[in-house]
């Protein structure tokens, strides 16, 4: 408590989106300003806001210099003022790649939950749904573009492509103005996809988040032109 009372605002705001390497930049966030200085921040759909996994009712930000996690800027916005002056960034992927680690994330979970094969038991079967059901699904479609709604991309200070991740730490660490570049770790990588999915699964995952698919797109062109190193 006294580390809050002694910090403003917060000077980072990073909007984690699933699947975008979250994981492993909170932990190079962590390396380069130090672990009491970043906390993770999250908004549910329903407002429900919570602080390092606990339920957090201040009226405003947690006054870390650094704040990451998953919420929608539109939640967030309406919920809490943002300082006047921040660095506000965020990473983006590939639509079609984005969902397939999704579901398989979210499958490894559940199996690794429910560890039927030492119960005996034919849970899974029942309730898993195929990729395809998932990713049609409303709630699973153009979730970069709902997670970003109501903030234009150029506005962010940094746009981080995952495919890229490693080249992208370099560049943000100019923007920022880190000394030096921490080492670069993967967490939460999902295993065990198949290794050649359907052309025509593919396909429809890439017409149901055509939304995200521009996104990803206008994220690369602002990559090229405004913030090329």
């Amino acid at each position: 408590m006294n580390f809050f009372k002694r910090t403003k605002s917060p000077e980072i705001i990073s909007l984690h989106i699933p699947k975008t390497a979250g994981t492993s930049f909170r932990n190079i966030l962590k390396s380069v300003y130090g672990d009491k200085n970043v906390v993770r921040f999250d908004i549910n759909n329903n407002g429900v806001v919570r602080l390092n996994e606990e339920i957090y009712s201040a009226k405003q930000l947690p006054p870390s210099k650094v704040i990451h996690g998953h919420f929608h800027y539109e939640i967030l916005t309406s919920v809490f003022q943002l300082p006047e002056h921040y660095k506000f960034i965020t990473w983006v992927r590939d639509p079609v790649k984005r969902v397939l680690s999704n579901f398989y994330y979210l499958e490894s979970r559940l199996k690794e939950i429910l560890n039927e094969d030492k119960k005996n038991l034919n849970i899974l079967s029942k309730m898993q749904r195929s990729l395809i059901e998932y990713a049609r699904v409303d709630i699973n479609r153009n979730r970069q573009s709902k997670f970003l709604k109501g903030k234009p991309l150029e506005t962010f200070d940094f746009i981080g492509i995952q495919e890229n991740f490693h080249e992208e730490v370099t560049r943000l660490s100019q923007v920022l103005g880190w000394k030096s570049i921490p080492e670069v770790l993967f967490h939460n990588k999902t295993e065990g996809r198949p290794i050649e999915l359907p052309t025509e699964i593919l396909e429809e995952i890439r017409e149901l988040n055509m939304e995200d698919l521009e996104l990803y797109r206008e994220a690369l062109r602002i990559r090229d032109n405004k913030f090329s190193v």
